[in-house]
């Protein structure tokens, strides 16, 4: 929270604005002086939010003051909404991004579906007759399995949970690999359209054991957008598991952001092309930044 405070130095009166910092048992104060007179209330109320926004994009690693102000203006709007509705409003507000985010998440794995078709398939439990797969509908219903799964899940962050999460995915799907990683199976994989070499099989496990490492320093330290779009990143990158993993990482990252209270992020068919343009950006040139740009501007516009 952020005060203001009058000082006195000499002869004259200043006043500032005040932000207080816990960090261990040492409590930091952070400053910025107004001047002599106190700017009408509105500006003041502006002068406070942009004072916050540079203390906040201090901790951070990607996002400017801007960033964090329009990315905490969102959040304040979505949990203001959710505040108002009822628990049935709730629920079908669920309901219409676990269809939405259900039918884009399976189309950017390859599964050859409609919107429309997901929609009877998990809303009205209906087999389209054009569906001939039961694979397909097994996907997309353990999909939203997945999704309430991760608004339950009180947990922490490990294995367990990835392996949780994927046996969800793969269970009735491909039920040989489900919940097992590719250093148990002894497999490698290829990601089509790119350059990229995935880890070796050999190499998944202290990948993973670098991965928690990772989340335990970062958990604290990184703004919950950047963390989660963080996670996404280095889950798709490292696919520890056999197949699934670009779901899985949409999963973590929603898990993220759903446990923080900010509103959740779908990628939808028809930005294919530029999300895999900033996953090739970290996988071939080793920068994360395009990547957690392009998740901010998914969760802005969303």
């Amino acid at each position: 929270m952020v005060t203001v405070e009058k000082i006195k130095k000499g002869e004259k009166e200043y006043f500032r604005l005040v932000h207080s910092i816990r960090k261990g048992e040492k409590i930091i104060h952070k400053t910025k002086y107004l001047g002599t007179q106190l700017p009408p209330k509105t500006r003041l109320e502006q002068l406070k939010k942009e004072f916050l926004g540079q203390i906040q994009a201090q901790k951070y690693m990607y996002f400017s003051g801007k960033d964090i102000e329009k990315i905490e203006n969102k959040r304040t709007e979505y949990k203001s909404k959710i505040k108002k509705l009822g628990p049935l409003e709730k629920k079908e507000m669920l309901d219409e991004f676990i269809i939405r985010f259900t039918y884009d998440s399976s189309k950017l794995s390859g599964v050859d579906v409609t919107l429309r078709q997901t929609s009877l398939i998990l809303k009205e439990g209906i087999m389209p007759k054009d569906i001939k797969s039961l694979k397909t509908i097994k996907e997309l219903e353990n999909h939203k399995k997945g999704i309430i799964a991760i608004t339950q899940y009180k947990g922490k962050l490990n294995l367990s949970f990835l392996k949780k999460l994927h046996k969800i995915l793969m269970s009735g799907v491909w039920g040989e690999i489900a919940g097992l990683t590719r250093h148990e199976l002894k497999n490698d994989v290829k990601v089509a359209g790119t350059p990229y070499v995935p880890p070796k099989w050999q190499e998944v496990q202290k990948e993973l054991d670098c991965f928690f490492s990772w989340y335990k320093s970062k958990n604290r330290q990184l703004h919950p957008l950047e963390l989660a779009s963080l996670i996404h990143l280095k889950i798709i990158s490292l696919q520890p598991f056999r197949d699934g993993n670009s779901r899985l990482s949409r999963l973590l990252m929603n898990w993220v952001l759903w446990k923080k209270d900010y509103p959740l992020v779908d990628i939808p068919i028809e930005e294919l092309e530029t999300y895999y343009d900033a996953l090739d950006m970290y996988q071939i040139e080793r920068k994360e930044k395009p990547f957690v740009d392009y998740i901010k501007r998914r969760y802005l516009i969303g």
